[in-house]
Formats: C-alpha cells, structure tokens, sequence
C-alpha cells in the first residue's frame, strides 16, 4: 500500500534536542513501513520570519507556557530531505506570519504544486492519503484527491481552526473520506461542533511493543507501602496543572509520600517557589530532562501518575504509566477519557480541580492492597490493545473502509 502522510508536525531525531516537536506522526510512518507498506512523507513546517525562530531560548520557553506549544528552531523548519528509519521525508516551509493563522489560497496552491512535483519526481502514486493537524493539511489533501482520486483521511489534533468563520472546513471536508480525532472527547466535540451524523474516528497513540514487554505487571509494589510515590512525566507549563498537584499533596499531612517531576519547561522556578511557600519542596524532586530508560524506571517505582492537564488531547504517557505498573488518574473528558474507566482501570479527575484531586488521592492511600492489584491489573492489560503495532494497524485500516 502507498501512503503518503501530511503533517504539521514531525521530528527529526537527528537534530537531537533542537527539535522539541512531538514525535507522533514519527510512530505511525515507521510502523506502516515496518508492516510492508510504502511510505511518503510532507512536512509541512511552520516557518515564521527567521528572526522568530532565532530569539532566545528564555523567551522561547516563556512563550510556550502561554501559547501551549513552542516556536522551533530554524534547523527544525528549513527545508530538507532526510530519511527516517527507512522512509523518505521532504520537509517543505510554510510561510506564516501569525500563529495559527491560516495560509493563503496562493501559498496553498504553490505547495500544492510543489507535492505533486516531488511525486512525480519519486513515482510515487499515492492509494491513500492521511494528514495530522487542520490547516494547511485539510486544504492541500482536499486538492490533491480530485488529481489521485484515492482514500483520503485526517486526523485534527485539537478543535483550532474548527470554529473560525474564515475556515471552510465543509468545503474541505468532502474531498476527504474520513474525519478523525485524538481521543473520545475531541471527537465528541468535532460532531458537536461540526453538527456530523456520526462521530470522527479515533486514532489512538500506541506505545512501543517492546515497553510491553520490557514493563511487566509488578502489583508487589503495592504491598506494605511506607512512602506514596506520585510521579508528573511531560513539559513544565501552565496547561498541565502541575501546580494543582502540588497544593492537593501539601494537605495530605498524615500520610508519607514523595512527588517526582520529570521534564523542563517555563514554569520550573514556579512551581519550585510554590512547593517552598507550601512547606513541602523536601519531598518534591525536580529531575528535568532525562534518559528515556531513567524515566522508565522511575515508572517503573512510581505507585500513582498524576497529570489533570487542561485540554489535553492524548497523553501518551499515560499508557506508559499503565504498562509500568502504576495507577494512573488523568483528566474527566481529557485525551484518555475512554481509554481508562473511572474506578476500573485508573482515576479520572476534573482538570485543574485541587479539592477533588485531593480526595481522589487519599482515597486511593486508603484503598486495601487487593483493590489497588485489582485495578492496577486492570490498566496493564488495557495498555495492550495499544501498542504501536496495534494502534497503527488499526488507524489504516479504518482509512480503507469503505
């Protein structure tokens, strides 16, 4: 099967941590390939004026924390072309001026032209055609079915664009075969918004196979716990509600725990001066970016992962945390929501919310050991339908129905 994949978004792991984008179209294209398909590659880079992507790193990070996503670096958004794990990868700028805003019909077209041209260039007549992000995503495969009349899909990361008059979301939606989402709730959200019959498919991350198999189910950590070990795993900005966390464990006074904190982000010196002025940084641990196998193990040792992000649109960590083991409690009508059952198999909690996530987790600290292996056992094998393997297959199956 030919595929070629559109994205805003994708990473290239050779620039290291230059790139800070997310690496989830990255999964998808490898898996496809692995399973015997060929795969092509556009990115369709954000590019700004070079001076953007140039300021400091500082105001960078201090921009993220309010924008909900960070300016990448110019290495990160020139054009190139690059091979990853086998597939070919063309990196074509966009040019923007405004985040978010939306290119011209002018600028649509040049790329659009611009594709076709590297098409032809590498004989590669596409049979489907998926993209991840709106804009200018949903534009471009719009075009490019009406010259390669081939199954066509996206996958929106969110609801931006959706509700803008400027948007022509319908128009574009009916060269588009299939309408997906991140999660249950976003979906849910598109049929509202977009008044659909139907509710858009959910194309799921997945973890890879061999953290199943690495992170096998350990309830023995659950039993004669002296110290609660709570653990946070992403970015340090304001969405993610890492604060909220900090204050409901400043109030569980008579039970022993400690909360790890991994990762980076611009609101570090926040929330360290927070935990000091609530009189309990000696029992917070402030790791910053680590290895991948480090953060594995503190999983790993971790017995609770919070994270009660606002908007959070999937949240792949928490399908890791399920396969180390722990109990994880994620937001109510957040990117899991769906994926864990509130009491079942993890804890579902109203984003940001202080006194419920409080009581959500004094009522685990009070839970006997057997309830805790019941639902912790419940999780691991939740996560196993959610492998990269699984979820990839899944996804262009879906695509190919007809």
């Amino acid at each position: 099967m030919r595929i070629l994949v559109l994205s805003s978004v994708y990473r290239d792991e050779s620039l290291g941590r230059v790139d800070t984008s997310t690496n989830v179209v990255n999964l998808f294209v490898r898996e496809w390939n692995k399973q015997g398909n060929e795969v092509l590659v556009i990115h369709n880079s954000h590019c700004y004026p070079k001076i953007v992507h140039k300021i400091p790193k500082k105001v960078k990070k201090m921009l993220a924390s309010k924008m909900g996503f960070e300016i990448s670096d110019y290495e990160a958004v020139k054009e190139k072309e690059f091979m990853d794990y086998g597939v070919k990868i063309f990196r074509l700028p966009i040019k923007k001026f405004i985040p978010h805003c939306k290119p011209s019909n002018n600028i649509i077209e040049k790329q659009v032209n611009r594709i076709i041209e590297i098409l032809e260039k590498e004989n590669f007549k596409p049979e489907v055609i998926t993209g991840h992000w709106a804009s200018p995503q949903m534009e471009i495969i719009s075009k490019l079915k009406m010259k390669y009349n081939c199954r066509t899909a996206i996958v929106l990361h969110g609801v931006g664009y959706i509700g803008s008059s400027g948007y022509r979301i319908k128009d574009y939606l009916k060269n588009i075969d299939l309408l997906g989402a991140r999660s249950l709730s976003q979906s849910r959200r598109l049929k509202d918004i977009l008044k659909l019959e139907q509710l858009p498919f959910v194309c799921s991350s997945g973890i890879p196979d061999e953290y199943i198999d690495s992170y096998k189910l350990n309830t023995e950590k659950y039993n004669d716990i002296k110290t609660w070990r709570i653990t946070y795993v992403g970015r340090l900005v304001s969405y993610k509600n890492i604060d909220s966390t900090i204050r409901a464990l400043s109030e569980i006074k008579d039970i022993n725990w400690e909360f790890n904190i991994v990762g980076e982000g611009a609101q570090y010196c926040e929330l360290e001066k927070l935990a000091r002025s609530l009189n309990c940084i000696e029992r917070i641990h402030f790791f910053g970016h680590i290895q991948r196998n480090e953060v594995m193990q503190i999983l790993k040792d971790t017995h609770i992962f919070v994270m009660i992000s606002k908007d959070e649109v999937f949240g792949l960590v928490y399908l890791e945390a399920m396969a180390a083991s722990s109990l994880v409690v994620a937001s109510r009508n957040g990117g899991v929501d769906g994926i864990i059952v509130d009491n079942e198999n993890g804890f579902l909690c109203t984003e940001g919310d202080t006194k419920e996530l409080k009581g959500i987790l004094i009522n685990i600290m009070d839970k006997d050991k057997e309830s805790l292996k019941h639902i912790v056992a419940k999780g691991y094998e939740r996560v196993k339908d959610y492998s990269d393997y699984k979820v990839a297959e899944r996804y262009l199956c879906k695509i190919l129905e007809e």
